[in-house]
């Protein structure tokens, strides 16, 4: 199966809204035992992986309404209930696209939304994999997911991209799952444990 990146406004709000769901669905396996958790993101834990998900989600939601992407050097920390608060963040920012597509009088705006939708897709879903993982969740991510997803990594993660934020390819059998397939483009082995 092969897709195709998102093209509208409309497209990518859906792909960012089924992106979300499987995230928030990752998050849900949390408790406040597992916090402590190894991730398969080097040297964080699953408490500094949802936060950097809620700064993230802070930080698309203001690009959505400024077209200006500032993400903060190092994660929030010292927040009571790190689910809580991604959650929070990730609704806002949901929110704020999907009025966008209904925002018929600013275009800039659709035009940052539709941004902040593709990377927040990605984003999303590539960490709620990473929160299953490392809570052992049986939370495979959707195929049509993961293939449209494929498709929108191949186009948007270039190289400074990857340097910044995600590993180098990790080869994965060729008849791998999209799922595997994906967080393998990303940097991320497919079978790990931490």
């Amino acid at each position: 199966m092969t897709a195709s990146p998102p093209t509208t406004l409309a497209d990518s709000v859906a792909l960012f809204q089924r992106s979300t769901d499987y995230a928030l669905g990752a998050l849900s396996t949390v408790g406040d035992a597992d916090l402590d958790r190894p991730t398969p993101c080097a040297g964080w834990d699953l408490r500094t992986l949802v936060l950097h998900l809620a700064d993230a989600a802070d930080a698309l939601t203001d690009f959505a309404a400024t077209g200006e992407l500032v993400l903060p050097a190092s994660p929030r920390a010292g927040e009571a209930d790190p689910v809580a608060v991604a959650r929070e963040l990730i609704q806002r920012l949901l929110d704020a696209v999907r009025t966008a597509v209904h925002d018929d009088a600013h275009p800039a705006r659709a035009a940052w939304a539709g941004g902040a939708a593709r990377g927040g897709a990605i984003e999303f879903a590539a960490h709620g994999w990473d929160i299953a993982t490392a809570c052992g969740a049986d939370r495979e991510m959707p195929a049509g997911l993961a293939t449209e997803l494929l498709a929108l990594s191949a186009a948007l993660v270039g190289e400074q991209a990857r340097q910044s934020r995600f590993g180098p390819p990790v080869p994965v059998p060729s008849g791998a799952a999209p799922g595997d397939r994906l967080v393998a483009f990303l940097g991320r082995q497919p079978a790990a444990r931490p």
